[in-house]
């Protein structure tokens, strides 16, 4: 074999790599992060006194994994009767995404079934109102 033919085989098992791995790219899904990233970028300062005033509360919000579902339980200062969301992200496809109405029983606690979420990692993300304050909480967890 001469070096022309070297070259060529070289060239084109390259050009090979290069469509397969343009071919892969096409095959994943390009999300954004949210629909409306600048929105919440306007808002960063205003979460940042959100969350500050989460760190104030005596007390966490808990997030466990039961056989029943997922428990959110929330600390005695918070007042049952808060509205607010709870939003479960996934980074890798938003049709995985959730959210639900905060809806607090007597104990402070909410109750969410297994079926409508999938394996993975999840941003939670819970935002409620109470005492003329605004409170966001943030976790990371793995189903």
């Amino acid at each position: 074999m001469n070096w022309g033919k070297g070259i060529a085989i070289v060239i084109v098992m390259f050009m090979l790599y290069i469509a397969s791995f343009v071919y892969r790219a096409f095959q994943r899904d390009a999300d954004l992060v949210t629909e409306d990233y600048y929105e919440q970028e306007v808002n960063y300062d205003q979460q940042k006194i959100d969350k500050q005033n989460y760190q104030e509360i005596n007390g966490d919000v808990t997030i466990t994994k039961n056989e029943d579902g997922i428990y959110l339980q929330f600390p005695e200062e918070v007042d049952p009767s808060v509205s607010g969301k709870i939003n479960f992200y996934r980074p890798d496809s938003k049709k995985f995404d959730r959210e639900f109405e905060l809806s607090l029983d007597q104990n402070r606690q909410q109750i969410l079934d297994y079926d409508q979420f999938y394996e993975g990692n999840y941003e939670v993300t819970v935002q409620w109102d109470g005492n003329a304050k605004h409170y966001i909480y943030q976790e990371n967890i793995k189903f």
